[in-house]
C-alpha cells in the first residue's frame, strides 16, 4: 500500500501581519501573502498528486471573516476534490465548530463532494470521527468552542493492520494550557503512526511521526525562518518519507553582524546589505532584523545615528522594488574600552572587570561580598535603617544563577556608559 498526503495547519485566514514596518513597497505583497501561500499548498497537493490533505485546525483566524476569505478556503477544498484529492479538516481554538455552524450556508457542499470534503463537527456532526481510506485510518477531533481538554481522552484506539493518523489541534507538554493540553506520552499510548498536529506556528518535529506543521505563512517577526507544510509518503504501513516544503511568500529573518573589523558606519551599512542579500531566499519579500555586535571602531559613529534604519537606507540607496528589506537594526556594539582602566576602578565595575579577567571559574560569592561592602558604605552615608538594609542585602543573594547570566551583559553596558560619560 502506497499513499501520500499533505499536512498543513494554522492557516489563520483573515489574520493580518503584525510588527510590520512602514517600508515603501511591502504592504501589497504582505496583504496578498497569506492567500498566495494557501494557494501554494493546494497547487503543491495537485502537482504531487497526493491522496489527501490534512488541515490541523485554525483554518480561520476568527468569525469576523469577509466573504472573499470564506470563499478562498471553500474554493481550495473544491479544487482539491475536483482533482480527486480528499481533504480532512478539523476545527481549532480560533475556528471552533460553532463558528462554521454559524455560517452553515457556506459549508454545505454539493453531493459530488460528500466523499472528498470532510470537516469534522461540521460536514459530519460528531466532533470526533474516524475516516478510513484504503488502508489508512484518520482519527480526527475538533474543538466545539475555543477551549478543550486532553484530546487523547476522546480519540479512538488505533485500527489494526491500517496506517493510523491522528489529526489533532493541541498543546503538547503544556499542562496548564486551555487548548487541548496533552503529554507526548499520552500520544504515544494511542500508538498512531503519524500525528498531524496543529496549534504551534513554527514547524516542529517533536519526534519521528509527531509533527507540528507550523503556519503556512509567518505574520510576525517572532515567526522567523521558513513556513510551509509537510509532504508525507506511506509505504507498507510505514512512513517512507517526510519532507518540509516551504509555501511562504514573505519571510522574516534575524541575523547578526560582527562589526569588529569595521571602522566606519558606512562600512557597517554596506556589510548589512551584503549579509542580508547573502541570506535571502527565493520568496517575494525577505524581511531582515539585523543585530550589530562586537567591539568596533565604528561604535561612536553608529551611536550618533538617531535612526539607524533611516541612515542605512540613505547610505545604501533604498530601492522599493528590491525583495530584500531591512526593517530593524539593533545596536549592540561595544567601544574599545581600556581594560586596564576598568581593572583599576574602585567600584562595582572594577569588581566585575577583575572577576571576569580571571582565568579560573568566576567566584560569585566573592563578587557578592565585595559588592555588599560597597552597598554597606552607601547605606551608612544615606543613614538607611537596619530593616531596609537587610532587605537590600537579601536582594543581592536571590536568584544568583540568573543574576550571574545578566552580569556578563551588564559589564558590557557599564563599559558603554563609562565611555560615553568620558566623551
Amino acid at each position: 500500500m502506497k499513499k501520500s498526503f499533505i499536512h498543513t495547519a494554522d492557516i489563520h485566514l483573515g489574520r493580518p501581519f503584525s510588527d510590520l514596518p512602514e517600508i515603501d513597497g511591502i504592504s501589497q505583497v504582505c496583504d496578498n501573502a497569506c492567500k498566495e501561500a494557501f494557494n501554494n499548498i493546494i497547487n503543491l497537493a495537485i502537482e504531487r498528486n497526493v491522496d489527501f490533505v490534512l488541515f490541523a485546525g485554525d483554518n480561520f483566524d476568527s468569525d469576523e471573516q469577509d466573504l472573499s476569505t470564506k470563499l478562498l478556503f471553500i474554493k481550495g477544498l473544491k479544487k482539491l476534490a475536483d482533482n480527486g484529492i480528499a481533504s480532512y479538516v478539523i476545527c481549532g481554538n480560533h475556528d471552533p465548530a460553532q463558528l462554521y455552524r454559524q455560517n452553515a450556508g457556506y459549508f454545505k457542499f454539493e453531493d459530488k463532494y460528500k466523499d472528498l470534503i470532510h470537516i469534522t463537527g461540521v460536514t459530519e456532526e460528531e466532533l470526533q470521527k474516524d475516516y478510513e481510506i484504503d488502508g489508512v485510518t484518520i482519527h480526527t477531533l475538533s474543538f466545539e468552542t475555543d477551549t478543550a481538554g486532553n484530546p487523547t481522552e476522546s480519540l479512538t484506539e488505533k485500527t489494526d493492520k491500517n496506517f493510523n493518523i491522528g489529526l489533532i489541534h493541541c498543546d503538547v507538554d503544556k499542562t496548564d494550557s486551555k487548548y487541548a493540553p496533552c503529554a507526548k506520552e499520552d500520544l504515544r499510548k494511542l500508538g498512531y503512526d503519524y500525528y498531524a498536529l496543529g496549534h504551534i506556528h513554527i514547524p516542529t518535529e517533536l519526534e519521528d511521526g509527531m509533527v507540528y506543521a507550523g503556519s503556512h505563512q509567518s505574520r510576525t517577526k517572532k515567526e522567523v525562518g521558513a513556513h510551509g507544510c509537510y509532504y508525507v509518503e506511506i509505504e507498507d504501513n510505514k512512513i517512507a518519507k517526510t519532507e518540509f516544503v516551504p509555501t511562504d511568500c514573505v519571510r522574516f529573518n534575524s541575523v547578526s553582524l560582527d562589526c569588529s573589523e569595521y571602522d566606519t558606519a558606512e562600512e557597517v551599512f554596506e556589510n548589512i546589505k551584503t549579509l542580508a542579500e547573502d541570506n535571502a531566499v527565493d520568496v517575494k519579500l525577505n524581511l531582515f532584523e539585523v543585530t550589530l555586535s562586537g567591539v568596533s571602531n565604528a561604535y561612536e559613529q553608529i551611536a550618533e545615528c538617531e535612526n539607524l534604519l533611516e541612515e542605512y537606507n540613505k547610505v545604501t540607496e533604498y530601492d522599493s522594488n528590491d525583495n530584500v528589506k531591512i526593517y530593524r537594526i539593533n545596536n549592540e556594539l561595544s567601544p574599545d574600552v581600556d581594560k586596564e582602566e576598568l581593572l583599576k576602578d574602585q567600584g562595582v565595575v572594577g569588581i566585575l572587570a577583575n572577576a571576569f579577567s580571571e582565568k579560573s571559574d568566576i567566584n560569585i560569592e566573592n563578587i557578592y561580598e565585595k559588592v555588599a561592602e560597597i552597598h554597606n558604605n552607601i547605606y551608612k552615608k544615606l543613614k538607611v535603617d537596619d530593616d531596609t538594609k537587610d532587605a537590600l542585602k537579601s536582594s543581592l543573594t536571590d536568584d544568583k544563577e540568573e543574576i550571574l547570566l545578566k552580569v556578563k551583559n551588564d559589564i558590557k553596558s557599564m563599559c558603554k556608559e563609562i565611555y560615553l560619560a568620558e566623551k
